[in-house]
């Protein structure tokens, strides 16, 4: 098999079986039938396999960028470029493509993603579908949600399902996974093997009814009760409760720190 590259309007392929004679004639024919099939239907004679169908623009709004110049030293401008669409998706090869610029290039398919570039480029996939998905019908959630969500579906290295195969199978207490599915199976599991559930957890606080040990839930406010019981005997007496100033002179530390009052001062009515 070789080709004439001298044909005029277009490579022509000329092939020649060999080890075949002038008897076998009907067995050429279908040999040749065979090879045109796998040629038009099997090899890929350019593009890539994976890719049917493309669609491109020019001068599209996407294809505005600022570039610098190397040779003149100046800030450009272009507006004008092509925008290619594909039907299919094969994001390692189509980046190997001189012209194709790779710090724009995207695609939809999350473990194609994950795969070429890493979890950190999923996790910015995953968020920009969600929004996109969601801005579609007009629905808007704040980003905070979407990335906590996206957050722990890839905080393992792995892309992990919200499902009961997914998120449920993290190591975690027995509360927080009844919480989300499969709440009677989980709970008799827990109570069969004795778990124990050390309510660390959000949602394992909010089922018992407290307050979460995060953000104004992590400090406790403790009464003194003897400077209270000092404050009432004083009270009791007519006295009013005045710090005189040599308690300011002996709180003050040798670095000059502000000085600190801890009890409240009191004044009967």
């Amino acid at each position: 098999m070789h080709t004439d590259e001298t044909a005029i309007g277009g490579y022509i392929i000329r092939i020649r079986p060999h080890e075949m004679g002038d008897e076998d004639g009907q067995e050429v024919v279908i040999w040749l039938r065979k090879l045109a099939e796998i040629i038009l239907n099997d090899i890929t004679l350019r593009g890539f396999k994976k890719i049917t169908k493309v669609f491109y623009t020019s001068s599209a709004s996407e294809c505005a960028r600022t570039v610098y110049n190397e040779k003149t030293g100046a800030v450009e401008t272009i507006k004008e470029c092509w925008l290619i669409e594909t039907d299919g998706v094969d994001l390692a090869n189509v980046l190997a493509v001189e012209g194709v610029d790779a710090t724009r290039t995207t695609s939809n398919h999350t473990i194609e993603i994950l795969q070429v570039l890493g979890i950190e480029a999923a996790r910015n996939s995953l968020i920009t579908e969600l929004r996109m998905i969601l801005g579609t019908y007009d629905i808007y959630v704040n980003y905070r949600h979407l990335s906590t969500l996206v957050d722990v579906m890839t905080q393992r290295g792995i892309l992990t399902s919200i499902t009961r195969h997914g998120i449920n199978r993290l190591d975690s207490g027995p509360l927080r996974k009844c919480s989300f599915e499969e709440t009677t199976e989980i709970l008799l599991e827990a109570a069969f093997f004795g778990e124990r559930d050390t309510l660390t957890g959000i949602t394992e606080n909010i089922i018992f009814g407290q307050l979460a040990q995060y953000g104004t839930g992590s400090i406790d406010l403790i009464v003194d009760q003897k400077a209270l019981l000092d404050c009432k005997g004083m009270a009791d007496e007519g006295i009013d409760y005045v710090l005189d100033d040599s308690y300011h002179q002996d709180s003050q530390s040798e670095e000059g720190a502000t000085p600190f009052n801890p009890q409240t001062p009191y004044h009967p009515t």
